[in-house]
């Protein structure tokens, strides 16, 4: 469930499926609407033939009764006919003739004169029209013949209708216009249709302005992220103002600069106030730890309180001192996690130098120290961090390593990180508490290892914090045969 949640809200996902809308849903309403178009286109043209039709029927009683002393009655005829815009031809083949190019053009509507009727009748031959009505006429053909689909001038052929007398062959042809007729009638596809071409450009144009929309934001939101990687990376003359592209954003883009720079200047003042903080105790403590010496030989060996309270004074200057720089290096590490270091550290070079000096002071508690550094690993943060986490491992388990025991160091790549563990044969830590003993101020330790030295908690709460500034991660586990076994993955180094 939570990942189908994850999915309903992501951006991309939304995007994919508008973009997916805008192609489908045209695609079925055009469908729809070309059904219903050619419905309606097969109407007309059969509206249109019937029309032809009945003018055939009007003219044949004329037909019949043809000679030349009554031909001038069928000019009106065909004119009132051709009234409403239909185009009717009406050809004459003799009974003695024979062929198609032997038909005559007796009346037209509108009225064809002398010069027109030959180019006419010609295109009338070469379309095949005239061959239909010599087999009709011959009575090989059925005598009405629809010819949809032909072309004859910008006309559309609509209706043949063949008539044969005692004289001859009479024929009524009928055309529309092709202007009067929709574009699917006329032999064009719906889709070059004006109307659908407008609509399809007015929705081509809206889906282009959505998407654009959506592909602004998540383009802008992704120059975001690049910019907040390089903020993190440390990389100077990076703006979110700079990367943003959309106008309504702007004031976004500002904020966020405005709260890169207020971190940055947060940063600057906890260092600061860590310094001077430090700096501002140590030197009444080093007044007191000075003017103790002198106390001391003042006061008489008899003196027992006195003796014992300059002791006491003594430690407490001390676990102040100590307290004071834990405090230093708390503040320091707090203010590392804000601004992340991102030099370029040879791991394998620092660990083999501070691990040397940890088998002398190992070897000294009895406790041998295993090293197996990898050469050549570089890794991106700080050496002073890397140190840090390096020296607290190991204090640690030389203080938890019974005498006898051995803790070993070791330095690899894994899984595109640098991975540092430490790990001693100490009592171990339960399995319960092993992500409580990161947290501040919680210390496990006894009298056996190092209790009686003045502990804080802190030392693995650095640990992770300086990792997790580093853009790495801490994490402990039971060692193999008992012990406490602290990983350490920190980034590689470009």
């Amino acid at each position: 469930m939570p990942r189908l949640g994850l999915w309903r809200g992501s951006f991309a996902v939304k995007l994919a499926s508008i973009a997916l809308i805008f192609a489908v849903v045209p695609v079925l309403i055009y469908l729809q609407l070309e059904t219903v178009e050619t419905q309606r286109n097969a109407l007309m043209l059969r509206l249109a033939q019937e029309q032809g039709k009945l003018a055939g029927e009007a003219l044949f009683p004329l037909l019949e009764q043809f000679s030349p002393r009554n031909a001038d009655r069928i000019d009106p005829v065909v004119r009132r006919l051709g009234e409403g815009g239909m185009s009717i031809k009406v050809l004459f083949r003799p009974a003695q003739s024979n062929g198609a190019r032997n038909f005559l053009l007796v009346a037209s509507a509108p009225e064809t004169g002398p010069q027109q009727a030959r180019p006419a009748m010609d295109r009338l031959v070469e379309s095949g029209v005239l061959a239909h009505l010599a087999a009709s006429c011959e009575g090989r053909a059925p005598l009405a013949l629809r010819l949809a689909g032909i072309q004859e001038g910008g006309e559309l052929l609509t209706y043949l209708a063949p008539h044969a007398t005692r004289l001859g062959c009479w024929v009524v042809l009928t055309a529309q216009p092709t202007g009067t007729l929709p574009e699917q009638v006329i032999g064009r596809p719906y889709w070059q249709s004006p109307d659908l071409q407008v609509a399809a450009s007015i929705y081509l144009l809206m889906a282009v302005l959505v998407l654009s929309i959506f592909t602004d934001a998540w383009g802008n939101l992704r120059r975001f992220q690049g910019v907040a990687r390089s903020v993190v990376r440390g990389e100077a003359k990076v703006s979110f103002v700079e990367g943003n592209r959309v106008p309504e954003l702007a004031e976004v883009a500002a904020e966020l600069d405005s709260m890169v720079a207020t971190l940055k200047r947060s940063e600057g003042l906890l260092r600061q106030a860590a310094e001077e903080n430090a700096h501002a105790l140590k030197a009444p403590l080093a007044v007191i730890s000075q003017s103790l010496e002198p106390l001391g030989r003042a006061v008489a060996p008899d003196n027992v309180r006195a003796v014992r309270a300059l002791d006491l004074i003594g430690q407490s200057v001390e676990r102040l001192d100590g307290l004071v720089s834990t405090i230093r290096r708390t503040d320091e590490t707090i203010a590392a996690l804000i601004d992340r270091p991102r030099d370029r550290v040879d791991a394998s070079a620092l660990l083999n130098r501070l691990g040397r000096g940890y088998i002398r002071m190992a070897a000294e508690r009895s406790v041998g120290l295993d090293m197996g550094v990898a050469a050549g690993l570089w890794i991106s943060g700080s050496d002073e961090m890397l140190e840090v986490i390096a020296e607290n491992l190991l204090d640690n388990a030389i203080d938890f390593s019974p005498p006898g025991g051995r803790i070993s160091m070791d330095l690899r790549q894994e899984n595109g990180m640098a991975l540092l563990r430490v790990r001693d044969n100490g009592p171990g830590v339960p399995e319960g508490e092993l992500e409580r003993i990161f947290e501040r101020h919680v210390s496990q330790r006894g009298k056996a290892e190092g209790g009686q030295v003045e502990h804080y908690g802190l030392g693995l709460w650095i640990v992770r914090r300086n990792a997790e500034a580093m853009g790495g991660k801490a994490w402990a586990a039971g060692a193999p045969g008992g012990g406490l076994e602290v990983s350490v993955a920190l980034p590689l180094g470009d």
